[in-house]
Formats: structure tokens, sequence, C-alpha cells
């Protein structure tokens, strides 16, 4: 039985193009138990790794099969704040900053200045990645640097990598950053002339404002001319390229619940529907609406 798995997973991987140790670590095996299943000589219970691997390219296969029935629109007038954002950064080694609604195409759009502008660095902060020493750390990882030490080590080691480069470092999420590390920030862009793009929820610019570090932000804040928000507001126009090959009455459902919740909401709506193989059609869109978020 497993020789037949083996097969199976080979001819997965080649179309696929996933190594073994891509392989290895979805299934949560070792790459060599992976290399040596493949190989015929894996001293282990086959058949219970078969199992595993059969489970495993189920799921792998019924993901690779999911198409995508949305684009990706230039045009946006989200999309077009956040790209100005960088391309500001970026050309002139400024911070800007991008802020707003959740779910409105923020991430998107800036996963696509970095995919089509050599150079740029994305990081993601979260609740374990607050602290300067983490947020430069993990920057560090992303340039391919391997340093451990204090903040101060961290930071002279990034002005001295990208100090004259003219590159471009995109943290999003970075209303999860402390006052430290939003200082940490701004002493990188001003010692190795790099530009910066902080990108969060309102929290990151309500905080400028007013709060308890309203004051202590207030450097931050007269440094960043350039701050764009986003909203989840959008004209039917921008959904007919959003959502092509999808008629007029949906699209204005498609709307509705982008403006009441997300973007990021609408769209998935529309990809579960097409999961489910049925029609596109108003009342189905309302109907698997219900279905998935009722009681929330």
């Amino acid at each position: 039985m497993y020789k037949d798995v083996v097969n199976e997973l080979l001819e997965f991987m080649e179309a696929s193009g996933k190594s073994g140790q891509q392989i290895a670590k979805e299934v949560g095996v070792s790459s060599a138990t992976v290399s040596q299943f493949l190989n015929l000589k894996y001293g282990g219970d086959n058949d219970e790794l078969a199992r595993k691997v059969t489970n495993y390219l189920k799921l792998a296969k019924k993901r690779s099969a999911v198409n995508k029935h949305t684009c990706f629109y230039e045009g946006l007038e989200n999309t077009r704040k956040v790209l100005f954002a960088c391309n500001y950064a970026h050309t002139r080694n400024d911070i800007t900053l991008v802020f707003g609604d959740a779910g409105a195409g923020k991430t998107t759009a800036l996963e696509h200045y970095r995919k089509i502008n050599p150079g740029v660095v994305m990081v993601t902060a979260n609740s374990c990645t607050a602290s300067a020493t983490a947020i430069l750390n993990m920057i560090c990882r992303q340039t391919g640097k391997s340093i451990s030490g204090r903040k101060d080590i961290l930071m002279d080691a990034l002005v001295n990598y990208f100090k004259g480069t003219n590159r471009l470092i995109i943290i999003d999420e970075a209303d999860h950053l402390t006052l430290t590390a939003l200082q940490a920030v701004r002493n990188l862009n001003d010692n190795a002339g790099v530009g910066i793009v902080l990108a969060g929820n309102n929290k990151i610019y309500n905080q400028m404002l007013t709060g308890s570090r309203s004051s202590e932000l207030q450097q931050l804040k007269t440094r960043i001319i350039v701050r764009r928000r986003v909203e989840n507001n959008y004209t039917i126009d921008e959904f007919r390229q959003v959502f092509p090959n999808t008629d007029d009455e949906c699209i204005g459902f498609l709307m509705e619940l982008a403006q009441a919740e997300s973007l990021r909401t609408a769209v998935k709506i529309l990809e579960i529907l097409y999961d489910y193989g049925e029609k596109i059609t108003f009342a189905n869109l309302r109907k698997v609406k219900r279905q998935l978020t009722e009681g929330l």
C-alpha cells in the first residue's frame, strides 16, 4: 500500500514544485523521514506514515485546486493610497504612515509594492514582537543577518547594512509596537537614511493625537508628513474590477457587506460560495453569509 502512496507523493511534488523539506514541514515529520520514505528505506511504520501522507495529500490537492475569483486592482482607492505612501517613503528616504479599517486591503497593497520593487524589506509585528529589540531582530532576519544581542548592537548592524542603500522597510501591524520600538524605528530612519512605512489600524494614529502617549509620540508625529487613511468604503466601479464576472446585484450585496464589515469579508464569502460549487447569486451569497456569521 505505502509504495502507491510514495508514487502519489512523488507525482504531487513534481506537479507542485514542493521540495521534500517543505513536505516534511507540512506533514510534521523530519526531512530525513520523508527522504527515507520516498527512497523506500524508512525503518519505521511505513503504513502509519503512508496514512499521514495520504491525509496530507488530500488537503494539499484541495488547497491547490482553490481558484481565486477576485482580482488585485491597483486602481482601488485604498491601494492607491498605500502605494503612494510606499513610493514617497522609498523615494525620499522618509517615514510614512498608513492606517485605518481592518480588512481594507492594506497588507495586500503593501505586499504588491514589495513584490514589484527590489530592495524592499517587509516585516509584520505582533504581540510577541512589540519591543524595540524584537522588531529590530525581525528586520535583521529579513535581511539574512543572524545577529543576537542588545538593541544597540542590532541598531548598529542595521545602520551599517542600510546606510546609503536607498531601500525601504515596511512594518505591517505597527500598532503593536511599543513607544520604545517606535522610537527605535525613527532612530533607524535618522541614522541609516532608510525609508520606513508604518502600517496598522487606527490605534497607531489615535495614540499620536490623544492619550497618555501623545506627547511622547509628538516627535514621531511631526516627522511623518504623509499619513494615509484607508477605509472600507468603495465604489461600484472599483468592485467591478475586484469582482469580475459578477453581476451587479451580487456586486451590490458584496459592496454593502464590505462597507459594513470589510473587503476581506466580502472576498471570503464569495470564494466560499465558489468552493461550495453553487451558483453565484444574490440569494446564495446572502445564505452563505448568514450561515457563516450567524451568532457573531
